[in-house]
């Protein structure tokens, strides 16, 4: 928030710094220089780098994500990836590079993905990072300077950055190591890179080397400039001069702590430490225009014909200044300056405008633009300080590339604070104009929700009041707030809990918790830790208090990993997209323009003031009225003031009637949230004067177009045209959702802001509505925005498990990872259901061109306008989403997000189908029988509902087409989750819709599904009648078999007897004896020959019967010795059953048909071989059975009595 100075245009939007997936980290052990002469030479070695957080503490996890330098570096010459994010690591030992672009081409296939970790063997020196663009060939050009003064060359190809084989080659390749000469017995202080082959180092001793690279015989030729050439005195040791410390060396006062090539390629131009600019002749040598940094003139007097100071009152720049120089190409000006130079002394922290008219005049070369004109940024006003110092600043050339509209950016640090800050002007203005300017007109960026002051200003943060009532969900509540997406990273909250779980095992904490998930981890260290305070088991609310302690306790750590994360390292400017952004420790910030709203809110202090907006505040907010911002700001007050409770009961009950169906009138509504609420209990008589004093008016004057007006602001308006040419990367995705996520945030709060207000006014204003102001207009208004920003809020906070794509190469990205992982939709990407259901929507939006630093404004108020355009969309919109998650089988989060659908015939079909995913059947049938009528037989049109394709091709021709064919769809639904009883009752009431129309097909598949899912819940009656209802001969037979099988399985064969089987008495009985003759084992098997018995008994086919039991009689006698046992009596009782059968028939009738196995050669025409038993009919009588049977009770009593032979006289037996 903007305190006391400087209005607020800009807002930082800060993107997490974590690797796109498992293995998407590929580390290099970079080779030292061959001519090293200490130890061994380091081998280089590659490594794929998956991310463990095991064990990981607070040293630990500095050394792998707090970078302490970084920048981005933009390519010119190629087209994806352009922007890269660099940060050098672990005690300067590593150097991180990944692709930081927003979007690129649709006709990409490959996402640039990828993180590179260089490892070198000496630490990198501070300032000596620098990068440079082949424009040959498709890739990146490293040059870093290590402590043991070698020289790397690193030529990354692009395919280094998409593609982890591209990378598996010989390091040596594309990593040249050198030890340029002119490094030797010195420091490099300042590496800049002027081509891929040009390069400009400043020495401790205050040389300027360039370093020009010979292809011929692969060195690094190089030039000095130093005011004394070489010489003896150049050798000797220069501490009798004026030194400055500078990491544990002491560095010349001529030290170049800037250099730079002029844009005529005619001189270098170097700002030394002794607060000099100066020019050097490339060609010569010799260094030519020179002044102080603050044109005194006395100061230069005080240099000696060396150059160098004599330390009689100099003034010293820092060591560690990271900026203070700056050349623009803008010719003209003061008496034709072939171009500007633009310098910083730390001294007064004055900006000095230079004109550079010839580089080698000594005295008149290098001219003050404005020399009556002090340039000091007002920032101790800006950040209510009076130390403070300059980090680091940009100056952009006006859109003309002249000094019209010219802008500079600044990033200043007091104390731990760093902030940014902007100004427009124009170097030619009056000195007046520039003077008003420069202390009136700055504007700054506001650092966002994420720093740990804005989290604790969120309206989420669980804070001591809401945990401490009976209420609240303490667990769930941090919960929520901890794994927020793009809030805190894994690393964060991973290592935040392995300092935490000390307080359980101190030797070692990551084993104290080992299982589950992380969220799951935290709260059972919350809970452990929590049972381990004193008193907390003594009642429940004891031990709420020890969980809500340690809930506090978790944070706290979280929260000083959290800070750490966003120390400010650089700021960087896109001169191509004009747009700044921001470096810090672990975060990549891009700064983008406020919405109107942030406006409101970031400058309350201004715009509640009663003197008049001026500059650029009054500029950004020409639309809007005073009165609005007074009511926007003066309500936020208000709700933030009510106690905490209250305002979560206001926000359940408005979100119950955002999601009711009831039939209430509106005031009836507004009647119930408020009574329901028991808001106006809750105000004071102090609370409406101070409501008062900050809408500058009273409550009654309020009319319904100041709140009208005030909703007009949170509309998006369209401008352009889609393009369908650009598709999303992974950091414009983060930056996409991050935007969105903080405008839904504040567009939801600011309406229920609106709300409780307006629900106060409502009840206070009951008796007596002024003129000219309408609640329920006001009302209806702000209930459907609530809705919607309700909604979308949801889709911007859900992560869903099962990723989408977001374009061609995110697409195969997925598809990569899904092969490799062999782990199908599910991939160890953390995703939104937002940004997996709108991303690859996203540019289809109107985007115009141009938009600069509103590209990310623009992007996240389209995103999350374009989803609700109209009123009437909100059902579609929903219902859309809602199959969505079922077809993504996100069944939990369908079962949340099921609240937002209505009542409508499609979203009822929808509920249907999640109850039957999560096996609620019997809801699910509700459902269906619900919309039945209105999806069987209205004008309904599945193509037009069904976008995602959760009805099937096939079951698309179901819809509208009559009852039968849509209960036969909801029969298939319910048969691929085995849900038979309900499959059964469908099809039945599919049946009974039958008007005799529809075509036999239906009928016959409505039967045969009522047939299948009767057999398999026992429902045998019900089987048995569809059976015979059938008209296919063949299919009626089929399940007849299917019925008898089944039945007898589950030993039902009484039941099965008693059916009348009218016309398949013959089925039955073909099918029966073809299943005794299947049968294996006719004494452990099913007892189809007893079921066939009694078939034919029952339909006095008695020689069939004795037939049947013959036959068996016959097997049991051959293929199992059991029965030859005498004390089994199944051969007897088999015997007695057949004569008994026989005797009920007449003397003549008294026979059977039997096969008989007999001995014979077989027939010559049956070819190679013999048949040594063949069958032969023959006839049993009655008589025969006695015999058998006589002959059956011999054997046994001969067996009893030992007398029984060794071998079967009927057998053959082979004596050789």
């Amino acid at each position: 928030m903007v305190k006391s100075g400087g209005a607020c245009l800009y807002k930082e939007a800060r993107l997490n710094i974590e690797p796109a997936f498992p293995g998407s980290t590929v580390s290099f052990t970079l080779p030292a220089h061959t001519n090293s002469t200490f130890g061994t030479r380091a081998t280089a070695k590659r490594t794929v780098i998956t991310e463990q957080y095991a064990d990981q503490d607070e040293e630990s996890f500095m050394r792998r994500n707090l970078a302490t330098d970084g920048s981005l570096f933009f390519r010119k010459h190629h087209e994806y990836p352009r922007t890269f994010l660099w940060r050098v690591l672990n005690n300067r030992n590593i150097l991180e590079i990944q692709a930081a672009d927003l979007d690129h081409d649709s006709s990409h296939n490959l996402e640039a993905n990828l993180t590179l970790l260089l490892k070198f063997p000496s630490p990198i020196r501070p300032f000596c990072v620098a990068f440079a663009e082949p424009v040959d060939r498709d890739a990146l050009t490293v040059f870093a300077i290590t402590t043991a003064n070698e020289l790397y060359t690193i030529t990354l190809h692009r395919d280094f950055f998409t593609s982890p084989a591209a990378s598996e080659q010989e390091i040596e390749n594309w990593c040249k190591t050198s030890e340029p000469v002119l490094f030797s017995g010195r420091i490099p202080y300042r590496l800049e890179s002027l081509a891929v082959d040009d390069l400009l180092v400043s020495l401790d001793d205050g040389a300027i080397c360039r370093l020009l690279w010979d292809r011929d015989n692969k060195v690094w030729e190089g030039s000095r400039y130093q005011n004394s050439n070489w010489s003896v005195r150049g050798l000797l040791s220069w501490k009798t001069q004026p030194t400055v410390r500078f990491d544990s060396a002491d560095f010349a006062a001529s030290a170049a702590a800037a250099v730079a090539l002029s844009p005529d390629k005619q001189h270098i131009l170097s700002v030394s430490l002794d607060h000099t600019l100066r020019a050097w002749n490339v060609a010569s040598g010799k260094p030519g225009a020179q002044t102080d940094l603050l044109g005194q003139s006395g100061a230069l007097e005080r240099t000696n014909a060396n150059g160098h100071a004599n330390g009689n009152g100099s003034y010293f720049i820092g060591s560690s200044q990271a900026k203070l120089m700056a050349v623009l190409d803008i010719p003209g000006g003061v008496e034709g300056a072939n171009y500007h130079i633009v310098t910083y002394s730390p001294k007064q922290h004055q900006f000095r405008f230079w004109g550079v008219r010839d580089g080698d005049d000594l005295h008149n070369g290098i001219v003050d633009v404005q020399p009556l004109v002090e340039f000091v940024p007002p920032v101790d006003e800006l950040m209510n300080t009076t130390v403070w110092s300059m980090e680091e600043f940009h100056v952009i050339p006006g859109p003309a590339g002249t000094w019209r509209g010219t802008e500079l950016w600044i990033r200043a640090r007091s104390g731990p604070s760093s902030r940014v800050y902007s100004l427009k002007f124009d170097l030619h203005d009056e000195p007046d104009s520039l003077e008003r300017v420069w202390k009136h007109e700055w504007v700054s960026v506001d650092a966002g929700p994420l720093t740990v002051e804005g989290l604790k200003r969120s309206p989420t943060f669980p804070d001591q009041q809401d945990t401490a009532n009976d209420d609240v969900d303490t667990s769930g509540q941090w919960l929520d707030f901890l794994f927020y997406p793009g809030r805190f990273t894994t690393a964060t909250l991973e290592t935040a809990l392995n300092i935490f779980a000390r307080g359980i095992d101190r030797k070692r904490p990551s084993r104290a918790v080992s299982t589950g998930s992380l969220k799951e981890r935290i709260c059972s260290t919350v809970s452990m830790l929590a049972a381990k305070a004193p008193n907390s088991t003594r009642d429940v609310d004891d031990f709420e208090d020890a969980v809500s302690a340690q809930w506090q306790a978790f944070y706290g750590l979280v929260k000083d990993l959290h800070k750490r994360r966003g120390e400010s390292l650089s700021l960087v400017y896109d001169a191509e997209m004009s747009a700044p952004w921001l470096v810090l420790s672990d975060y990549v910030s891009a700064i983008r323009v406020c919405s109107e709203l942030e406006l409101t809110t970031l400058n309350a202090a201004a715009l509640t003031s009663t003197q008049p907006l001026r500059g650029p505040l009054a500029r950004a907010l020409d639309k809007s009225t005073p009165d609005v911002a007074r009511l926007l700001n003066a309500a936020s007050s208000f709700r933030q003031r009510l106690p905490s409770f209250v305002q979560r009961g206001v926000e359940r009950q408005l979100e119950a009637d955002a999601l009711q169906s009831r039939s209430l009138t509106v005031i009836d509504r507004m009647e119930l949230i408020e009574s329901q609420s028991e808001l106006v209990q809750h105000v004071s008589e102090e609370d409406l004067a101070l409501i008062v004093d900050e809408l500058g008016t009273e409550i009654k004057d309020l009319s319904s177009e100041t709140f009208l007006q005030a909703i007009r602001i949170l509309p998006f308006d369209e401008e352009g045209r889609p393009n369908n040419r650009k598709q999303l990367a992974r950091f414009g995705l983060n930056a996409l959702l991050r935007v969105s996520q903080e405008t839904l945030e504040r567009d939801y709060h600011a309406v229920l802001d609106l709300l409780v207000l307006l629900l106060v006014m409502f009840v206070e204003l009951e008796g007596d509505p002024p003129e000219g102001f309408d609640a329920t207009e006001v009302f209806v208004e702000l209930a459907l925005k609530f809705r919607d920003y309700m909604t979308v809020s949801w889709l911007a906070r859900t992560v869903w498990s099962h990723q989408t794509s977001t374009g061609p190469a995110s697409e195969a990205v997925n598809r990569t990872l899904s092969e490799n992982l062999k782990t199908g939709k599910k991939l160890p990407i953390t995703q939104t259901v937002m940004e997996g259901i709108y991303g690859i929507r996203f540019f289809d939006l109107p985007m115009p061109k141009g938009l600069r630093a509103r590209q990310l404004t623009y992007w996240g108020r389209a995103w999350v306008a374009s989803m609700f355009k109209d009123e009437y969309m909100y059902d579609s919109v929903v219902e859309d989403n809602m199959g969505i998650l079922l077809y993504q089988k996100e069944y939990d989060l369908a079962l949340d997000f099921a609240k937002f659908l209505t009542d409508g015939n499609w979203a009822t079909y929808l509920k249907a189908r999640l109850h039957v995913a999560l096996g609620e059947n019997a809801l699910a049938s509700v459902y269906f029988q619900k919309v039945a009528y209105t999806l069987a037989l209205g004008m309904f049109s599945v193509e037009d509902v069904d976008s995602v394709g959760l009805v099937s091709e096939t079951d698309r021709n179901l819809f509208s087409e009559g009852l039968a064919k849509y209960y036969s769809h909801v029969v298939g639904l319910f048969e691929k989750v085995k849900a038979y009883s309900y499959v059964a009752e469908f099809a039945q009431l599919g049946l009974r819709s039958l008007t005799g129309r529809e075509d036999q097909e239906t009928k016959t598949e409505l039967l045969q599904r009522l047939f299948s899912a009767s057999i398999q819940t026992a429902r045998f009656q019900e089987a048995y009648t569809a059976m015979t209802r059938h008209s296919d001969a063949a299919l009626k037979h089929s399940s007849l078999q299917t019925l008898i099988i089944s039945m007898v399985g589950q030993s039902q064969a009484a039941t099965l007897l008693m059916f009348p089987f009218v016309g398949l008495a013959d089925d039955v009985d073909t099918i029966l004896s073809s299943l005794c003759h299947k049968i294996l084992n006719v004494g452990s098997g099913p007892p189809y020959h007893q079921i066939l018995y009694s078939f034919r008994i029952s339909r006095n086919n008695f020689r069939g019967a004795a037939s049947i039991l013959y036959e068996r009689l016959q097997r049991l006698k051959t293929t199992s010795s059991k029965f030859q046992d005498p004390a089994n009596d199944s051969l007897i009782q088999s015997y007695l059953m057949i004569i008994n059968t026989l005797s009920s028939v007449a003397k003549e009738d008294a026979y059977i048909l039997t096969e008989q196995k007999i001995d014979e050669t077989a027939p010559p025409q049956w070819g190679l071989g013999k048949a040594k038993k063949l069958l032969k009919r023959q006839i049993v009588t009655l008589d025969t059975l006695r015999k058998e049977y006589q002959a059956e009770l011999d054997r046994i009593a001969a067996i009893e009595s030992g007398q029984f032979p060794f071998v079967d006289p009927a057998d053959d037996v082979d004596i050789l």
